[in-house]
């Protein structure tokens, strides 16, 4: 899977993804926090440990031309570790609880022999159950910031082969798409300084494209493109150190385009 794919860790301890096994009993690991980050205050470098339980239950299949993986999963830690930067330090914190149910399902569809097509989609709907003491205030009921609703990922791989010289024509779409959502559920220092309570957001539309002539001796030849649209958006945001009032963050990477040659002997 892809959130996004980038996907991408989408939430917590437990990341789902496709081809899990059929079915997964439920499960309670508890994680101590010890973060190596700088900038912590003193004594803020720990915190209490998250007790996760997690219930999956899936199932696949395999035809000839067309198979499929389905899988639905039901999270729920205690005591969830949440870091956030203030803009001159970082504050660790534990919420009360924090739940996540969801789904997720692959596909791949082989209509011929030549041509491939895959498709994946992600549904998760998190809660914080009780997160009273967050950096923005409480958080109890929200959902938290940064997971997509929705993720996508699909692609078309076509190969053609020139007769039967073992010269081939390699050609690969996809697509990956996140829903729009806010990036995080506040910023500290910003928020409190302008008295308002915006949240950023952000949507993923990404299109990469590649297209590689494979010959007999071994040479390759080919091209690429990334975010072939040029899709433009913000990854992450936080407040900027010691400047209340203001913000600062990381676009994503602007449309790129490249080339290759190789010899596999």
């Amino acid at each position: 899977m892809n959130l996004s794919r980038d996907s991408r860790p989408l939430f917590g301890d437990f990341i789902p993804g496709p081809g899990r096994s059929t079915f997964a009993a439920p499960s309670s690991p508890i994680t101590d926090a010890g973060l190596a980050v700088t900038n912590l205050g003193t004594g803020s470098r720990f915190a209490g440990p998250e007790k996760a339980e997690v219930y999956e239950i899936g199932v696949k299949a395999q035809w000839p031309g067309f198979g499929f993986n389905l899988a639905v999963f039901d999270q729920s830690i205690q005591g969830f570790q949440s870091l956030l930067f203030t803009g001159t330090g970082f504050q660790l914190n534990n919420a009360g609880k924090q739940s996540v149910q969801g789904f997720e399902l692959d596909t791949t569809i082989r209509p011929t022999q030549a041509l491939v097509l895959t498709f994946a989609v992600t549904h998760l709907d998190p809660l914080f159950d009780s997160f009273t003491e967050s950096p923005v205030g409480d958080l109890t009921g929200q959902r938290p910031g940064g997971i997509p609703s929705w993720s996508l990922a699909t692609s078309a791989t076509y190969t053609h082969e020139f007769g039967n010289s073992g010269n081939k024509l390699m050609t690969r779409v996809d697509y990956n798409h996140e829903s729009n959502t806010p990036i995080n559920n506040g910023l500290p220092a910003f928020n409190a300084s302008l008295g308002n309570t915006r949240i950023f957001s952000r949507e993923v539309n990404l299109v990469n494209a590649s297209m590689i002539l494979q010959l007999d001796n071994g040479l390759e030849v080919g091209g690429w493109a990334r975010n072939l649209l040029d899709d433009k958006y913000i990854i992450t945001v936080f407040d900027s150190t010691a400047q209340a009032g203001s913000v600062s963050g990381y676009p994503n990477q602007p449309r790129t385009y490249g080339g290759l040659v190789r010899f596999k002997f």
